[in-house]
């Protein structure tokens, strides 16, 4: 099959349906020109109700919109030592939930957005995921968010769980809050084949580390840079860095990458007053080959002035390879990957239906939580997949990890599967 470049050369923007006025252009454009005429604004429908990966609604000349979707991922695991009873529980095959979220997203008067978003699964706890108003700047290349959100940091923490790789993110995720309240501003500048995309945003900690504090404001800021110096090449880098404040403990703790499975490093409560996280990107991509790679350091601030702060740190590396030749889809305006669109989807319609895309990949993630008298362990995994796109909104995981906690005398292995549909 070839190798399609078509998205690299353009960054690798995420290949997506044509949206509803795009078809609408098109078909005016190949109408008679006596039927265009005929067509006055005023006569123009003032409520439209479609299907274009969502249930579309607009109103009042389109400067309403509202589209509802949502996402469901379902996952099993077994354990080669199931039964054996580590230091934070036991590992026992399962199967679960892992999420089932419903989402409204649109836009209004034209320069403002909106999204709501909930989890409705039950060992998450059912909670609500995004809840915020957009507003991008007219004439200009800036948007900004006010409400609850996924802060922008790192290039895995800031991409979608729909869009990951592998079934879950890094070990290094355990530094990374996932969403937020606060206010963020994005701006990018995209010239030719460059494209450079900042974010700051100011925001008010909560319990994703089991932060005691409400009343603080932190801020995080994240910055990517993308270029393609030939057309089957993309290269990503970027840089992040969060400062939280810290009222009272802070408690880091990780699984293998597993949701199933029960934590195997802990650093338990730690008297801090804040906490600093860098983070380095790094990802290339050529032709059906990809390479993605993030390093991170936290530092614990702790209150007592003869207490030296505490270094934690980690990272990840992985390769993957398109079986069947299809290219990971960047999206340039955010900076990270999207969802990718199988050439041959499996339930395309007649002649057009195909075997989907097929991906190999191999990744390598460690995790130390041990500094001065902090004990938390350390963890290192290898994780095996083979990801088969059905369609765009359908897709099945296939994870093999193997896991090595500092903690615990035996390692352990890990065979999941993870069946996703989502819109």
């Amino acid at each position: 099959m070839e190798i399609s470049t078509a998205a690299v050369a353009s960054l690798q923007q995420e290949s997506a349906p044509a949206s509803e006025t795009e078809k609408q252009a098109g078909t005016q454009a190949e109408a008679p020109v006596e039927t265009q005429a005929e067509l006055q604004p005023d006569e123009a429908p003032s409520f439209t109700v479609f299907w274009d990966q969502g249930l579309h609604l607009q109103a009042l000349r389109r400067s309403f919109t509202l589209r509802f979707a949502g996402s469901a991922q379902n996952e099993s695991a077994a354990f080669s030592e199931s039964g054996y009873e580590t230091e934070f529980g036991a590992l026992e095959n399962g199967v679960q939930w892992r999420r089932v979220r419903l989402f409204a997203e649109g836009g209004f008067a034209r320069h403002f957005t909106y999204k709501l978003q909930y989890d409705f699964v039950q060992n998450n706890p059912p909670n609500l995921k995004d809840m915020y108003l957009g507003f991008a700047a007219p004439k200009l290349p800036v948007r900004v968010l006010v409400g609850r959100f996924r802060t922008p940091l790192g290039l895995e923490g800031h991409t979608s769980a729909m869009d990951l790789t592998f079934m879950e993110r890094g070990l290094i995720s355990t530094f990374l809050p996932s969403r937020n309240t606060g206010v963020v501003v994005y701006a990018d500048d995209t010239r030719d084949a460059h494209n450079l995309r900042y974010s700051v945003a100011a925001i008010k900690p909560q319990n994703n580390f089991d932060f005691t504090s409400t009343d603080l404001l932190g801020f995080s800021t994240r910055f990517s840079y993308a270029f393609a110096p030939r057309t089957d090449i993309l290269i990503h880098l970027g840089g992040d860095y969060m400062h939280r404040p810290v009222e009272d403990t802070i408690r880091f703790l990780q699984r293998p990458e597993s949701n199933l499975a029960p934590q195997f490093v802990d650093t338990g409560d730690i008297f801090s007053s804040s906490v600093d996280t860098a983070i380095l990107e790094v990802a290339l991509v050529r032709g059906r080959w990809s390479f993605q790679t993030e390093g991170a350091a936290t530092w614990v601030g702790r209150p007592e002035s003869d207490l030296e702060r505490l270094l934690f740190w980690g990272g990840y590396g992985f390769v993957s390879y398109m079986i069947t030749g299809e290219a990971r889809p960047y999206r340039k305006e955010r900076g990270n990957f999207g969802r990718l669109r199988p050439e041959n989807p499996f339930f395309g319609p007649g002649s057009d239906r195909g075997r989907g895309a097929l991906e190999a990949a191999f990744r390598v993630s460690y995790l130390g939580l041990e500094d001065r008298d902090a004990l938390g362990g350390r963890l290192f995994d290898l994780t095996w997949a083979l990801n088969w796109y059905a369609t765009r909104n359908a897709r099945v995981y296939t994870n093999v990890v193997w896991a090595d906690p500092s903690l615990s005398a035996k390692s352990v292995w890990i065979a999941q599967v993870r069946l996703q549909w989502a819109y």
